[in-house]
């Protein structure tokens, strides 16, 4: 006698199932079967675009699939990842992130993206620390120095930034906070006007990023501190803001990140990729000589630590009193 097979909806949804998984599973083995882009929100020749474009070199070596970096800079990092965040999510189209990107939301009005559930974190790449700087005929030559005249002259004492709402400005709004003072901030339109105007005496004091170690090294400005969590290699003599208040800490990070929906599988495997090429003597060297450390986040740690950054932002911007940007 015949045997009857019958099936059961448990059974097709069981076979539902591992046919996804399969798929999913196949489609990351296959990965990358064309180009990959690598979206960076800045100018082409600074500090980010020479990450990007080392990083996919060897990328490309990695995957023998050509590795393209796109500069779309602009509304102070948001168009380029609003770009990346409306794109497939197959893992071919990459934003490469940094610290601003935690900051833009608190700044506009209103964005097309939601910068932690549009964009899902594959891996933190390179974190560097500021330089607070005077110039070097200021009376300020050491940390004390200046916070001592910051309580004494309150607003006769100006820094400079970069811009409105970037990190050194905040930074600038934070060293008010821990001293109580009332420093006049003047925002430059970059960082090259902002750094010359510590060269020629105008601002008082500037936390300028790593470019700036060329010039302290040379004895043109005088490095007061630094804001990582520990002295850095190129500046041992140093010392560190938290040093002096405990927790005050900021760091340039740049990370990679992928379209919201991207299968799993494939953004394992390009934080796979990137532990590999990441080790080769080429970028170590390159790491080093720019004062950037090495510290790569798994996608879980990367999500975590970008929510993280969000909150430790949002009340430096209150308190800077920013008006909101319009877009």
């Amino acid at each position: 006698m015949q045997q009857r097979i019958t099936s059961t909806p448990r059974c097709w949804l069981g076979l539902a199932a591992l046919l996804i998984a399969c798929s999913m599973g196949a489609h990351a083995q296959k990965f990358p079967t064309h180009a990959v882009t690598i979206v960076n929100p800045y100018p082409a020749g600074g500090g980010a675009d020479n990450i990007a474009r080392m990083l996919a070199n060897h990328l490309s070596q990695e995957w023998g699939q050509a590795v393209i970096v796109e500069n779309r800079p602009g509304a102070g990092t948001t168009i380029a990842a609003a770009y990346v965040a409306k794109a497939k999510p197959d893992g071919y189209t990459l934003l490469l992130s940094s610290t601003q990107h935690a900051i833009a939301p608190l700044l506009f009005k209103k964005l097309p993206y939601d910068y932690l559930t549009h964009l899902s974190a594959v891996a933190t790449l390179s974190f560097s620390p500021f330089v607070l700087i005077t110039p070097m005929e200021s009376e300020f030559r050491t940390l004390d120095q200046l916070v001592l005249g910051l309580k004494q002259k309150g607003d006769k004492i100006n820094f400079g930034s970069s811009g409105l709402g970037g990190l050194p400005h905040l930074s600038g709004v934070r060293l008010n906070q821990v001293t109580g003072a009332q420093a006049r901030h003047i925002p430059y339109a970059g960082t090259a006007p902002a750094v010359n105007a510590i060269l020629n005496g105008s601002t008082d004091f500037l936390f300028a990023d790593n470019s700036i170690i060329p010039l302290i090294q040379s004895g043109k400005v005088r490095a007061l501190a630094v804001t990582s969590d520990k002295r850095t290699e190129s500046l041992m003599q140093t010392p560190t803001m938290a040093e002096t208040f405990a927790g005050f800490t900021a760091t340039v990070w740049t990370g990679l990140e992928a379209p919201a929906g991207t299968p799993r599988p494939v953004i394992d495997q390009i934080h796979a990729s990137l532990l590999k090429v990441l080790k080769e003597p080429a970028l170590v060297k390159f790491y080093k000589d720019s004062a950037r450390e090495m510290k790569i986040l798994n996608p879980d740690e990367f999500t975590q630590f970008k929510e993280s950054e969000v909150r430790t932002y949002e009340r430096l911007v209150q308190d800077a009193k920013l008006n909101l940007i319009e877009n």
